[in-house]
């Protein structure tokens, strides 16, 4: 099986990216909505899907002064299956969307770029265009991870953060060598085409 063009490795890697795509953004889409049912029920005292979105100042997992700190758990639908939980406070809402976007960005413009890689014509600018923003993605992700972490969990530096940052890092820097390889590619075949 041939790497790139029609019905290639690139093809299904790029199904791979959606799948993976439509995925993430229904987590976030699920998950935006119980940290706001979460929020109301808190905030009103109602009881809207109490048992799927979870908030509560104690929990079942945890021994802390009733009181002290407010929980969030919330269950996949229709399961008794935990999707996420921990302390319910806006830098945790914050982290969590922040994650949830970038992922949802990540995989989708892996997608387009596997798309693009699939087409009879790799040089084109619309590959070129997908590569150069999953590059800021990755390259902007870095930066804001380990910002998030410092200033809005006030938390210490963390070898796992490092990690993650360097490795996002890397990726924007490695895609952005190939965006350029690229636009170099283009250049060179617009420039064979005016010749012949």
């Amino acid at each position: 099986m041939k790497l790139l063009g029609k019905q290639s490795v690139s093809t299904i890697i790029s199904y791979l990216f959606l799948a993976l795509f439509i995925f993430f953004f229904l987590h976030f889409i699920y998950q935006s909505f119980g940290f706001g049912i979460g929020y109301y029920n808190w905030t009103t005292s109602h009881h809207i899907f109490s048992e799927t979105f979870y908030v509560n100042d104690e929990i079942d997992y945890a021994s802390y002064e009733k009181g002290k700190y407010l929980f969030f758990r919330f269950k996949y639908p229709y399961s008794n299956q935990q999707m996420m939980t921990g302390f319910f406070t806006l830098n945790r809402f914050v982290f969590h969307t922040f994650q949830s976007i970038f992922f949802c960005l990540f995989f989708f413009y892996g997608y387009k770029t596997f798309e693009d890689l699939s087409q009879q014509e790799l040089f084109n600018e619309t590959i070129i265009k997908h590569l150069k923003t999953f590059s800021v993605i990755n390259l902007l992700y870095a930066p804001l991870y380990f910002l998030i972490w410092i200033f809005i969990f006030r938390s210490g530096i963390e070898s796992g953060m490092f990690m993650t940052s360097f490795a996002f890092l890397f990726l924007g820097i490695i895609l952005h060598f190939i965006t350029v390889f690229f636009k170099r590619g283009f250049q060179l075949q617009s420039e064979n085409d005016l010749t012949i």
